[in-house]
């Protein structure tokens, strides 16, 4: 019997500056790359079946582009996330078209409600959250990027990338 591989659906943020920001404050940065979450950890069992349901979801889904731009703090624990700022809906669109299927009910117990988001930092109180978002505010953040295909990541047991598939959108 096969074990279960732990994945993850994401589109990949390559960008100087966010990865300055994580190397700065994330205490996991090396582990992976600037992402936002489409589809939480999950495991299936019929890799057929889940290649099939990526293509499916995103079939006439073309390139766009985002705008990444705004802070917000989690409401729980001192998370500091980047949101989207334009096309926010066809990121949101993805995450429900990808998440239905094989892959319905996987949600972030930590976010309850899906909030398109990089986040960029895990901080140990509140002084120090609001600090940091003081000193970002200093030179806003506002980054341009085109969003042109889904990662599916295969994760090791401490949630490092060990294999990525990419899928590319029209």
């Amino acid at each position: 019997c096969m074990k279960k591989e732990k994945r993850a659906l994401v589109v990949f943020i390559d960008n100087r500056k966010i990865r300055t920001i994580l190397k700065k404050y994330h205490p996991d940065y090396k582990k992976y790359k600037p992402h936002i979450t489409l589809v939480y950890t999950f495991s299936v069992n019929d890799e057929k079946s889940l290649e099939t349901h990526i293509k499916n979801s995103i079939e006439i889904t073309k390139k766009f582009n985002i705008l990444l731009k705004g802070l917000k703090k989690s409401k729980h624990e001192y998370y500091l996330y980047l949101l989207i700022n334009k096309n926010k809906k066809k990121i949101m669109d993805l995450y429900r078209k990808l998440n239905l299927g094989i892959l319905e009910g996987l949600k972030n117990p930590k976010l309850p409600v899906y909030i398109p988001h990089i986040s960029l930092g895990i901080f140990k109180n509140k002084k120090q959250i609001d600090s940091v978002i003081k000193e970002l505010k200093k030179q806003p953040i506002q980054i341009k990027f085109k969003v042109n295909k889904i990662s599916l990541l295969t994760l090791n047991n401490d949630d490092s990338i060990k294999k990525i598939k990419n899928f590319y959108l029209k």
